[in-house]
């Protein structure tokens, strides 16, 4: 933890401790991070950073080591998923061995759950989905403490909702919806990861004809989306929307307004894709 760099940064700036702080923690918080290197939460230490124009890996001094150079990898793997970029994503996923991060849990956990959800998601082998997601539930996570262990949940609901199971697929998504809105979010990567969950969740609820549940969680997923500044899930968000309102009310004005605000993100995100999706849902049904 480069802490000197920090502090330097902060007199540069000709900021004290408490103008530096204000409205994002108490000065006695800075004060014990800069003395004595007692880190506040990641989300302080990431404004704080901010204020100062400075990167969090100048901080906390991220190695480039070889775990390290795979999880930038395997970041870029997880945002293709959002916007079903799914070959790339495989790409990388196949060029990984697993053996590589034996060493770093959560790693590892990103590497079973990135898996798992690709064969989900792009109609792979759902046998070898339900080990990566095994992998994490009766292994590396076994006492649920991470995140990983909901992501999992999902995608094992995922895998029996494709096999048509309706018991084992309820199961598994009654274990993340009864949790869904307590779920504690404290950095960019758990944002994106947590919204994840609420959408697919919604899809599985939406394809099921609860469309009462399906759209409360949609609505709670928009408004994570726009308290996090989050834009590439709320195009997929606001077309599920509108699906579910054209099933149960036809082609209303409701509709189209949900379809344009997914046209705008997606054109927002150049989400080529997903504009294409669009487009085409729109032309079917004659909006």
């Amino acid at each position: 933890m480069d802490i000197q760099t920090f502090i330097d940064k902060r007199k540069k700036l000709g900021l004290s401790q408490k103008e530096l702080s204000n409205g994002i923690c108490t000065q006695a918080t800075l004060s014990k991070f800069e003395n004595n290197g007692k880190i506040p939460s990641l989300k302080i230490l990431i404004q704080l950073c901010n204020r100062l124009d400075l990167s969090l890996d100048s901080i906390i001094g991220v190695s480039d080591n070889k775990s390290q150079q795979v999880i930038k990898r395997m970041n870029k793997a997880e945002f293709n998923l959002i916007i079903q970029e799914y070959e790339e994503s495989w790409e990388i996923i196949k060029s990984i061995d697993s053996k590589d991060l034996a060493d770093d849990r959560d790693a590892l956990m990103q590497y079973y759950y990135l898996k798992g959800y690709l064969n989900v998601l792009d109609n792979g082998d759902l046998f070898d989905a339900v080990f990566d997601f095994n992998r994490i539930l009766s292994e590396l996570d076994s006492h649920g403490e991470t995140i990983f262990t909901f992501l999992s949940f999902v995608g094992m609901g995922m895998v029996y909702a494709k096999q048509g199971d309706d018991q084992k697929s309820e199961y598994y998504f009654s274990k993340v919806f009864s949790n869904i809105y307590t779920m504690s979010i404290d950095d960019v990567t758990k944002i994106w990861r947590y919204i994840n969950i609420i959408f697919y969740c919604a899809i599985y609820y939406s394809e099921s004809n609860d469309l009462e549940t399906a759209n409360a969680l949609l609505k709670y997923g928009v408004k994570v989306c726009a308290e996090n500044h989050v834009t590439y899930y709320i195009a997929r968000i606001y077309a599920q929307l509108a699906m579910n309102e054209s099933r149960v009310n036809g082609n209303n004005k409701k509709v189209r307004n949900f379809m344009n605000k997914a046209l705008v993100f997606s054109e927002f995100n150049q989400n080529e894709k997903e504009i294409a999706l669009i487009k085409r849902w729109v032309a079917s049904n004659k909006l």
